[in-house]
């Protein structure tokens, strides 16, 4: 059985059943997206739902309207943005609609809700990653606003970043392995080190508990982000996010 069932809000019911067949689709993916980022943080089945809960809150938090459309394709952009992983990372987000593409049913699935979504979803999923410049992406499609919604979807792709992601418990374990992967090991300590992410129009705030440099690259990498939508925000009457920092070992 499938072990997460969101329960989806602000979409209609026929979108709401096909997110439950999208998803049942990615997680096979998702469940063995360690054997080619091995040692990496998680970009699996929790890296998906967290995405999911992050999108709730922030519409709820940041005084945006969307349709039932673009909350619909946010959604399933948090399934399927990273299946790619599973055999490139470097271009994992083209490789993850390819592989998308080439499965009947999960098409079939997104295209009887709505003809254009899986054009639409093409954008968001290629765009998700910094390598892809967001200003290629047409302004709307078939009234869904991509432009803006590529942007919030690369906005919540990067605050995913708390220490979920990293077990210390599963860190612990695995540390010893890690000695020759310093790369991967700064990822660990990084988002162990990160505790929340709060949304509350115009800030993020983040928790930390004794942060250092690599707590600090993971928020600069959010940063970075951040500025590459601003002008899509301002174009869109949203305030630019200001990322506050608040260190929890202070109190």
């Amino acid at each position: 059985m499938f072990p997460y069932n969101p329960i989806y809000s602000g979409i209609s019911e026929i979108q709401s059943d096909s997110l439950k067949m999208v998803a049942i689709y990615a997680e096979q993916f998702l469940r063995f997206m360690p054997r080619n980022i091995k040692n990496f943080p998680s970009h699996g089945l929790d890296h998906s739902i967290n995405i999911i809960k992050l999108t709730d809150c922030f519409i709820e938090n940041w005084g945006i309207s969307v349709t039932e459309d673009e909350k619909y394709l946010l959604y399933l952009a948090a399934w399927l943005h990273d299946i790619g992983c599973i055999s490139d990372r470097e271009h994992h987000n083209e490789v993850s609609f390819k592989i998308l593409a080439r499965d009947e049913g999960a098409c079939n699935s997104i295209n009887y809700v709505n003809p254009s979504a899986l054009v639409q979803l093409k954008y968001i999923i290629n765009s998700h990653s910094s390598s892809y410049n967001i200003d290629d992406v047409p302004e709307t499609i078939n009234g869904v606003r991509l432009k803006l919604i590529c942007s919030v979807f690369r906005l919540l792709d990067a605050c995913e970043i708390c220490c979920t992601k990293c077990p210390r418990a599963v860190f612990e374990e695995i540390a010893p392995t890690l000695e020759d992967d310093l790369i991967a090991r700064s990822y660990w300590d990084g988002h162990m080190r990160i505790q929340s992410v709060v949304y509350k129009d115009p800030d993020i705030f983040i928790l930390t508990r004794d942060p250092n440099q690599n707590s600090e690259n993971i928020i600069d990498r959010l940063r970075k982000e951040i500025d590459s939508i601003k002008p899509i925000f301002q174009e869109n009457g949203l305030h630019i996010p200001n990322v506050v920092v608040m260190d929890d070992s202070l109190n």
